[in-house]
């Protein structure tokens, strides 16, 4: 298996993954129905450049292996293993094997939100943290059933589809954060209000990153102090709020600095607003130990 090169260099696949993937091909089909199952998956969109996902991807590994990065933290994804990308996280293929195999459950945004709107659990800040884990044999052959239900009924002709789909979703979700957490069943009563704390803060973040990276404005948003707003954050996911923006924007530097050669430091800190290259240099360093263009050479 092919891991780095010198200098943090991949070597990129050259056989099959040329073809357009499937979820590039299928976005206005699934756009209109909201939920589509996908099989036979064999590649990844793309290799050696960001992909930021605007859908719910459920992504079940039946066989091979991809290398990739998820938000710039260096990720493989294995045989019967699940992976759950929420929207607004970036991806960076490497490598897949030549024998990958998975299916997909793509969901629209709007139509997951709908879904999570009768949802009795949800663990997704968990999978924004680690996107991916292992099932056992027995697992693994649950969530196989569970997929080709998703997949029969999502290609009815019934007016009952959207509930149907909705209940199934949730027992999916319920059934990985059981399989996920095995220690942490009392959760599965109700939805953790810190849960719903975060999903919603996290949103904010993607929408407002670039013009405020103060506690304090998201808290106001939730009627909140920050001090209590950092609290429930840091208790529901381990991080403390200000990290989530900070994290989220050195995702988005990096990603720019390695990716868009075409724009040099200052812009990239204007695009994400700081004021002058300075302040984006300082706020990069204190948070990676080192400079913007120290980290942009690495990968030249």
């Amino acid at each position: 298996m092919t891991t780095y090169l010198a200098m943090n260099r991949w070597i990129y696949p050259e056989n099959n993954h040329k073809k357009q993937h499937p979820l590039l091909e299928l976005e206005q089909t699934i756009k209109k129905y909201g939920l589509v199952v996908v099989d036979n998956i064999t590649q990844m969109p793309f290799y050696g450049k960001p992909y930021n996902c605007n859908y719910v991807v459920y992504s079940l590994c039946h066989r091979g292996w991809v290398l990739a990065e998820y938000d710039s933290h260096e990720v493989e994804f294995r045989p019967h293993e699940i992976c759950i990308i929420m929207p607004n996280h970036t991806i960076t293929a490497h490598e897949s094997s030549p024998d990958y195999l998975a299916t997909l459950i793509v969901v629209c945004p709007e139509t997951f939100n709908e879904m999570q709107r009768h949802s009795i659990y949800r663990h997704q800040a968990s999978f924004k943290k680690l996107p991916a884990f292992p099932l056992a044999d027995n697992q693994y052959a649950s969530i196989v059933e569970l997929f080709s239900l998703v997949r029969t009924v999502s290609r009815l002709n019934t007016t009952q589809k959207p509930v149907m789909l909705a209940n199934l979703i949730d027992t999916l979700n319920t059934l990985l954060s059981i399989y996920r957490f095995p220690d942490d069943t009392d959760r599965i009563k109700e939805i953790p209000p810190g849960e719903q704390l975060f999903d919603r803060y996290y949103n904010l973040i993607v929408a407002n990153h670039a013009t405020t990276r103060e506690v304090g404005f998201y808290a106001k948003q939730f009627n909140l102090t920050a001090k209590y707003f950092s609290t429930l954050i840091k208790r529901e996911t381990g991080i403390a709020a200000g990290d989530w923006i900070s994290n989220y924007i050195v995702i988005q530097a990096k990603t720019l600095l390695r990716n868009a050669p075409e724009l040099n430091i200052q812009q990239i800190g204007l695009k994400l607003g700081f004021s002058d290259q300075a302040a984006f240099s300082r706020y990069f360093k204190t948070n990676t130990g080192q400079s913007p263009r120290e980290y942009r050479e690495k990968w030249i």
